[in-house]
């Protein structure tokens, strides 16, 4: 029976044993289908399947790199370089450049750190959905196919509502208004505002 998922602010501890992740016996460990585990609970784990949504491991625990960009948010020690063998050398070089992009959009999430493994939402520059767009990136995994296709879609929708944000960010109100009640009335759905009043 599957296991009921953490809330998404909860992204610093293992949603199965609630304890914070760290680089000793707690791993943090990103599953292909961006749920991420401690290396302690998912080696208890009696299926080879995601306790969450039951998708296959298909990769071998033990070759399931640690998730250093959750690691870095919680203050642990960070290696320079961890090893991972993939089929072929470019498909390596392609994994530590995403690897590294994926760390360092992660440090966006610092000002979240909190105790117990909980973000605190308040001291952040991100809007929320910003936030918990940046959280479902940083909670792929990059070694299995699935895991690298979550991360394209994560990343491209972070990068949408980035140019969303910047776009309200630099329109006065009155613009925005008037754009908004356009698009409503573009789609058919006068009710819904004021239309054009005519002046005799």
């Amino acid at each position: 029976m599957p296991v009921q998922a953490a809330q998404w602010t909860e992204f610093l501890s293992c949603p199965i044993c609630y304890n914070e992740f760290d680089e000793n016996v707690h791993k943090p460990i990103s599953l292909g289908c961006s749920h991420t585990v401690c290396k302690t609970c998912l080696n208890k784990l009696h299926r080879k399947a995601c306790p969450f949504d039951q998708t296959a491991i298909n990769t071998d625990i033990d070759v399931l790199p640690v998730n250093f960009a959750l690691l870095q948010l919680v203050g642990a020690q960070v290696p320079d370089h961890q090893s991972i063998k993939l089929s072929n050398l470019g498909e390596n070089k392609n994994y530590e450049v995403a690897k590294k992009c994926v760390e360092d959009l992660a440090l966006y999430l610092k000002p979240l750190s909190g105790g117990k493994g909980v973000a605190s939402l308040n001291q952040s520059a991100l809007s929320r959905p910003m936030q918990r767009k940046l959280v479902t990136l940083v909670n792929c995994q990059l070694v299995e196919e699935e895991g690298r296709v979550r991360a394209m879609r994560a990343a491209r929708s972070l990068g949408e509502r980035t140019v969303t944000e910047l776009i309200l960010q630099h329109q006065n109100p009155q613009q925005l208004s008037a754009n908004l009640w356009a698009a409503v009335r573009a789609r058919g759905c006068q009710f819904l505002g004021p239309g054009k009043i005519d002046h005799l």
